[in-house]
């Protein structure tokens, strides 16, 4: 049989004299996996060679992907699974390892001077006096980031794992909430997206769990204030916290203990050699006085001293005096405009190296400040600017070469907070209303457009999907080749969503405003970012509302209501799917009538009012029957059966359920099928056919693996383990229940504890 074996490859070579040192793990979700997979090796009692054996792997790889250093192949990561009877944990884990690893640790400055005690007074709070939150403290463009950037990736080594997160304190746009900063921190743990919970406090217990017993440090950039940083501090024993801020976080000193560490401006010395580091000696010699006065100018601020020697750089030709005599000029023409605070010098450097940008790369400078999330890609700034993408990147590089823009990884770039807010006014001059407008509509329109072909690609056998026509012009659509790709973009822009409808909302483009987030609905229900979930359609509401949509705030209203059922909130999502239906009538029956009815249904069956149940799904099935929406009929099928089923009816569940499945089944619509088949499987146990219970089970888990619904699993193993439990396989019950506990205890606080309830009662 043939063996998978690791890709031979070069080892890194070391410091001269010492012994090459391993290398560190590729990425925090492949280690994440590494330890998942030993951690169930080592329980089922196997040495490697054993599990050599068993999966037909080689146990060299099987040690080093265990040790995080090699991501794992789907066709590893299944054989071990299957080896080990992890019943899918592990094939959910590769999938995470094996998506371009989640940005943490970006990397230090280029160009660093100094600091040389400030980096001594971190070793010294960190090592010696082993203080748990260490924040940095100082003005704008002062250095803090690259100051914490740099003593991070030099002492990184010491740890065991370095997260990251950009908290936007001072950031256009909203400050990051605690739950979107754990999200992030548990993403650069390798925690897939659609595994992280709902809740806050979940997210926080599980980033506790994840890094206990392990040295970690988490760096926390930009924090506003202590309100904003307090929720997620992890309180592990061996967790070191290292935050930047503006202000003195008092708040964490008389909380938790924290320590301060000031940072003022370089001294002249320090920032002349960072200048000299940057425009290159020799040109620095040969105009002392001018590099003195440019310096002065700019405050000694690194950030201000960078950009301003991005720009004597890019004109050799003129002395580095005369080019102090601009910024001079610009620094007097922001003092006529009346800037009052302490930072003229950072941003006359900004303006300064703005207007001597080339035309098109200043416009795109400047629409950049209209982004409204965290982060862009090169293909949203081509829809900002209305260019084609390769013109764009190039565009970018010009501004990542002035320091007006930063790269973070492969495909994503961000402002400084302080840049960010310049190009922002920038945008927003009055003068530039039209170009303003125009930048805007394409953006939004490209979020769209993508929203729409990810919908497309997760759910292609879907009838609901719309064909939005041709594109606007200047707007170039993403295409997706497969599930995987769909998803992993979904997941990658939900933090810029809701900000993307406001957008479209503010600049009067209401049908965007609420189509946006209908559009991704289906994602919506694979990954359950609950936050983006509400706060998109929040919006949308608004949205609809403002342009006299009834069809677009029918289905806002639909989806909302759906999130909050799912949370347990059933008195808004009744309210809101109330709403629905009257506004459904008044247009005329649709589809979205159909799905306000199940709605309404849903929540009267969790009220055990199974009879109400019936009677509002039975007309969700006759309004999606006689409209022709095959997609609503059977899904409101799926739910008139398990409400038949709760009111003793056999023959009823049943041939609703297997209607429904048929449906789905034509049009191999695998998310469908699993969700039509496990309740089936609930009817058959509960009418004593425990093997075809077991049947469905095993259909229903195929279909959620083949669509990557990861709770989904979750319900189908649980019902296995009832069947199980049901026919005296009660140790074989107990471990399919921890394998679908593993899978959802931190996705479903409430599936979560429903399955526990099940392993205590199984004891």
């Amino acid at each position: 049989m043939l063996l998978v074996t690791e890709n031979s490859g070069s080892a890194r070579s070391g410091e001269t004299g010492k012994a090459r040192a391993e290398p560190r793990p590729v990425s925090t979700a492949a280690s994440t996996f590494g330890r998942a997979l030993r951690q169930r090796r080592q329980a089922c009692g196997l040495a490697l060679r054993e599990l050599q054996k068993l999966a037909y792997v080689d146990k060299s790889l099987i040690s080093r992907v265990e040790r995080g250093l090699t991501p794992p192949s789907a066709e590893f990561a299944e054989a071990c699974d299957r080896a080990l009877g992890a019943g899918g944990t592990l094939i959910v884990l590769a999938e995470a390892a094996r998506a371009e690893p989640y940005v943490h640790l970006p990397p230090p400055p280029d160009h660093f001077v100094g600091r040389e005690e400030h980096l001594a007074l971190l070793d010294e709070k960190v090592f010696t006096e082993t203080a748990k939150v260490v924040f940095v403290a100082g003005p704008p463009g002062v250095g803090k980031t690259a100051l914490v950037l740099n003593w991070a990736n030099r002492r990184q080594e010491e740890f065991d794992c370095v997260l990251w997160s950009d908290l936007r304190g001072y950031a256009a746009g909203s400050p990051a909430q605690p739950a979107d900063i754990l999200d992030d921190l548990l993403r650069c743990v390798g925690v897939r997206p659609d595994r992280v919970p709902a809740e806050e406090h979940m997210r926080l217990a599980l980033l506790r769990g994840l890094l206990r017993g392990q040295r970690t440090l988490v760096v926390l950039d930009n924090a506003l204030d202590s309100p904003q940083v307090r929720p997620v501090l992890p309180g592990t024993p061996d967790t070191t916290v290292l935050i930047t801020s503006r202000r003195r976080l008092s708040g964490l000193v008389v909380g938790s203990g924290a320590v301060q560490v000031s940072l003022e401006p370089l001294r002249e010395l320090e920032a002349t050699r960072l200048m000299a580091d940057l425009i290159g000696d020799e040109r620095a010699a040969g105009d002392p006085e001018g590099v003195g006065r440019l310096v002065r100018l700019c405050a000694a601020l690194p950030l201000a001293v960078n950009i301003a020697a991005e720009r004597v750089a890019t004109h050799p030709h003129q002395s580095v005096g005369d080019l102090a005599r601009e910024l001079v000029a610009e620094g007097r023409r922001l003092e006529l405009l009346a800037v009052d605070d302490d930072t003229v010098g950072v941003r006359a450097a900004f303006s300064w190296s703005y207007r001597a940008l080339e035309a098109d790369t200043a416009r795109m400078f400047r629409l950049l400040g209209l982004h409204p999330g965290p982060r862009f890609t090169a293909e949203a700034a081509a829809a900002l600017a209305g260019l084609p993408g390769n013109d764009a990147r190039r565009l970018l590089d010009r501004l990542v070469q002035a320091h007006l823009v930063q790269q973070v990884g492969a495909q994503y770039y961000r402002f400084h907070d302080l840049i960010r807010v310049y190009a922002a006014e920038e945008a927003n001059a009055e003068r530039l209303k039209d170009e303003r407008q125009a930048a805007v509509s394409r953006l939004t329109h490209w979020y769209l457009y993508a929203a729409n072909a990810a919908s497309w690609t997760l759910t292609p056998a879907r009838d609901h999907h719309i064909d939005l026509g041709p594109a606007p012009e200047g707007v170039e659509p993403l295409r997706f080749a497969t599930f995987d790709e769909a998803y992993i973009w979904c997941a990658s822009e939900m933090p810029s969503i809701t900000g993307v409808a406001r957008l479209a909302l503010d600049h009067g483009l209401y049908e965007v405003g609420w189509r946006l987030p209908v559009e991704l609905f289906d994602y919506h229900l694979l990954g359950r970012p609950w936050q983006t979930w509400i706060s998109s359609h929040e919006v949308a509401i608004e949205s609809a509302k403002a342009g006299g949509d009834l069809g677009g705030l029918a289905w806002s209203a639909i989806n909302l209501a759906e999130a909050h059922r799912r949370r347990g909130d059933l008195g808004r999502a009744r309210e809101l799917f109330g709403q629905a239906v009257e506004i459904s009538e008044e247009i005329g029956e649709n589809p979205s009538l159909g799905w306000a009815l199940v709605g309404l249904g849903n929540i009267a069956h969790e009220r055990e009012d199974y009879a109400e149940a019936v009677r509002l799904a039975e007309q969700s099935v006759e309004v999606n029957a006689r409209i022709g929406y095959q997609l609503g009929e059977a899904t409101a099928r799926v739910h008139l059966g398990r409400a038949y089923r709760d009111l003793g009816e056999r023959d009823l569940a049943l041939d609703h359920g297997l209607r429904a499945f048929d449906a789905y089944a034509k049009d191999a619509d695998q998310h469908g099928m699993g969700f039509a088949l496990v309740p089936l499987a609930r009817t058959c146990r509960r009418f004593g056919d425990l093997d075809q219970a077991l049947g469905y089970c095993e259909q229903a888990l195929t279909a959620y693996r083949n669509c990557g619904d990861v709770w989904g699993q979750a319900d189908a193993l649980d019902e296995r383990g009832c069947a199980l439990a049901a026919q005296g396989h009660t140790d074989e019950a107990m471990a399919v229940w921890r394998d679908a506990l593993q899978l959802v205890m931190d996705l479903d606080d409430r599936k979560a504890t429903v399955l526990r309830g099940r392993l205590e009662g199984a004891v």
